[in-house]
């Protein structure tokens, strides 16, 4: 199969889109498969790989890794898909790239598919004065979005039942963000400790991601000076992001910032070691649709506590691999001291975590996602072979 992503997205920028992305383009191109990428441009940056094609963009103001596409400077695109002959478009957003890779498909007959990545309508923290004009307009964006494409896919149950509450009434599947699992393992964490000055009898709690408001990271902080009253911790900050000074701030005044490491982006090896030398991951965020850093921490046999909302929800079962919460700082703070309070059960849960693991490997959704584009193929060729019998059936009726 031609497979073509448009994405408001891609390489030199690392987020979930991105990682989700590369991940399936890396295990479908190994049965066959070619990707073609539409993305914007991204200043100061060559694309190492061929097939992959930038659109003119703009940056905003200290965001020049997240640019935005100027598709109507585009006008190429629309032979290039043509020339290509394409079988599917992947659409991995809601607007620009997403809206000009459903026009081309429309236009060209070319079935078209949507992964629903992000709870955006709970991102209106963004836009405080308008969050409710915002939230409606995201809503019903999304609901029109979805109903015009074949297929829509959803990394995780929750957000399946998110687009059905919307009003979405096309089919949805739910195909999880593959991971590698053999990247992950534990590692002994001594020489991390000596490093940066830790106990040996300190805990290390991790988190691994954004450091931005939509993470609900006040709430992780507050948590863990419960939790630090109580236990020898230390928490691991691994991520970069536009609210990490005030954080590091917050901290300062919760007068944690000694317990409190934030190592900044590290690079995608390192932050593998990292899931491998935590005892514990924490994970407070209540809009993300997957949370893919659960399942990495789980193939490093590392046990999650996480909020129960969303991907996380869907993904741990609780008391086996790993533990969820309520959305209250007794709850959170408390699940995480019991595990500090009863290592063997920590153990337990490392191991089941490793067979949950399993489950989300990239080959194991790389089918899922193989099958899917068949049957998309599949319904496709049907709808269109069905649309010329009737125009047939209509002609021999007017002569």
């Amino acid at each position: 199969m031609r497979i073509g992503i448009f994405s408001e997205c891609y390489l030199p920028t690392m987020n979930g889109v991105v990682v989700s992305i590369d991940t399936f383009k890396e295990e479908m191109e190994k049965r066959g498969h070619q990707y073609f990428i539409f993305a914007p441009r991204t200043k100061k940056y060559i694309d190492k790989e061929k097939n992959i094609f930038r659109l003119p963009s703009i940056a905003l103001p200290k965001q020049n890794y997240y640019p935005i596409a100027l598709t109507p400077f585009a006008p190429w695109v629309d032979e290039t898909v043509k020339n290509l002959n394409l079988d599917i478009i992947h659409c991995q957003h809601l607007f620009s790239m997403g809206s000009l890779g459903l026009k081309i498909g429309r236009k060209q007959h070319i079935p078209v598919v949507y992964t629903y990545h992000t709870l955006i309508a709970e991102y209106n923290n963004y836009f405080p004065f308008f969050d409710k004009v915002i939230k409606n307009f995201i809503i019903s964006r999304s609901k029109n979005f979805c109903n015009e494409c074949d297929q829509i896919i959803t990394p995780s149950e929750a957000m399946k039942l998110v687009l059905y509450k919307y009003g979405v009434r096309k089919p949805i599947e739910v195909i999880p963000t593959g991971i590698k699992t053999e990247n992950f393992k534990k590692i002994n964490s001594h020489l991390f400790k000596a490093k940066h000055n830790i106990s040996e009898n300190e805990k290390l709690l991790l988190y691994v991601g954004r450091l931005a408001e939509e993470k609900n990271l006040k709430f992780l902080f507050k948590a863990f000076k419960k939790v630090r009253e109580k236990h020898q911790t230390r928490l691991i900050i691994v991520g970069g992001g536009p609210q990490e000074n005030e954080y590091k701030k917050l901290c300062y005044d919760l007068k944690i910032n000694e317990y409190v490491l934030f190592t900044g982006y590290l690079k995608k090896e390192e932050t593998e070691q990292m899931f491998g030398i935590a005892d514990m991951f924490v994970f407070p965020s209540i809009t993300d649709t997957q949370g893919i850093v659960i399942t990495e921490a789980m193939a490093a046999g590392t046990p999650p506590v996480a909020v129960a909302k969303m991907g996380p929800a869907n993904i741990i079962s609780p008391g086996k691999d790993g533990l969820l919460t309520d959305l209250t700082l007794e709850d959170f703070s408390g699940k995480i001291g019991y595990l500090l309070k009863n290592p063997s059960v920590l153990k337990k849960m490392s191991s089941n975590a490793l067979k949950t693991a399993k489950k989300y490997s990239s080959e194991n959704c790389a089918t899922k996602m193989e099958k899917l584009y068949h049957n998309v193929l599949v319904r496709s060729m049907y709808a269109n072979q069905t649309d010329k019998v009737y125009i047939r059936s209509n002609s021999e009726t007017k002569i």
